[in-house]
């Protein structure tokens, strides 16, 4: 998570007060009840050092995330559905505080996106 966030700091730090970065066991995100969970903003599937997925959502990033598992979203590479029961599998949210603010997601996402280089890529690119 430090890459992670080292990378939305660098370029972002203006922004940082408008986000909370949230990081869940995969297996623990559909039950997690921290604050601002619901909320817009950008998901990052990691293992290891491994970026797996980078994605977002502008109403309420954890439901888009966990999307990726029932639709298994795939490429030659990995199939999400795959990630389930390891405890290694971590989903990092970047949310903003304020639903107002969702304009931000966007942005955000692209460059991680970016900056990330995922093993499985937006279909957007």
């Amino acid at each position: 998570m430090e890459k992670i966030t080292d990378i939305f700091t660098k370029e972002f730090g203006f922004l940082q007060s408008k986000f909370i970065i949230i990081e869940e066991n995969l297996n623990d995100l559909a039950d997690s009840k921290k604050d601002c969970i619901y909320n817009p903003g950008v998901y990052v599937y990691h293992k290891g050092d491994d970026i797996i997925k980078v994605g977002r959502h502008l109403t309420n990033s954890r439901k888009r995330a966990l999307e990726h598992i029932k639709a298994n979203t795939k490429n030659e590479q990995l199939e999400m559905k795959n990630l389930t029961n390891n405890p290694d599998c971590k989903v990092t949210l970047l949310n903003v505080r304020d639903r107002d603010d969702y304009h931000w997601v966007a942005a955000v996402e692209i460059y991680m996106e970016k900056e990330l280089n995922p093993i499985i890529r937006s279909k957007r690119h």
